[in-house]
Order: C-alpha cells, then sequence, then structure tokens
C-alpha cells in the first residue's frame, strides 16, 4: 500500500519545464535634465560676520560663541558648495572666495 502512496506523491514534486521571460530587448528612455533649475544655480549670499572688536567677542558666553562658529562653518562649507556646483555648470560665475 505504501508504494500506492508514493507513487502519487511523487510526481507532484517535479519540476515542470516552463518557458523563460521574455527579455525585453528594446531601450527604455529616461529623460535627463543638463542643468539644475534657475533657483540652484545662483552664487551663494556671504553677509558680514560679528565685528572683530575683542572687547564685545570677550562678552559673549563660550558655549555660545562656539556655537557661532560652528554655524559659521556649515554655513561657508554650504556656502562654497554650491558656488562649486554654479562654477562646475557655468564656469566662471562666482568668485572665488579668500581663504
Amino acid at each position: 500500500m505504501s508504494g500506492f502512496a508514493l507513487s502519487t506523491a511523487l510526481p507532484a514534486c517535479t519540476r515542470h519545464a516552463e518557458a523563460p521571460p521574455a527579455v525585453v530587448s528594446t531601450p527604455i528612455a529616461v529623460k535627463v535634465k543638463d542643468t539644475p533649475p534657475a533657483a540652484l544655480l545662483t552664487c551663494a549670499e556671504r553677509p558680514d560676520g560679528l565685528p572683530e572688536d575683542p572687547s564685545l567677542i570677550a562678552q559673549i558666553p563660550t558655549r555660545i560663541r562656539s556655537g557661532i562658529i560652528r554655524l559659521a562653518r556649515a554655513f561657508a562649507s554650504n556656502a562654497d558648495r554650491s558656488d562649486r556646483l554654479v562654477n562646475w555648470i557655468d564656469p566662471g560665475t562666482c568668485p572665488t572666495p579668500k581663504p
């Protein structure tokens, strides 16, 4: 009797030959923008910094002064990155900042 049960179960375990999926041979067109939007192609504005009067700087608490320095460095980094992008798209548009 066990032979009968095996003969009915084994055919269900075999793999059936199926046709492979069709391969797409035509290329798909992707729209590419050559330049970023005009709003991104403007040079960064660099405002004047804080006054360099030593008596004023001494009045700013150390932790706040450190925070101001971090913000200024982050702003400068982002402004430089923006200017590099603009100059890469249209060389000479933005002035090179002084170190």
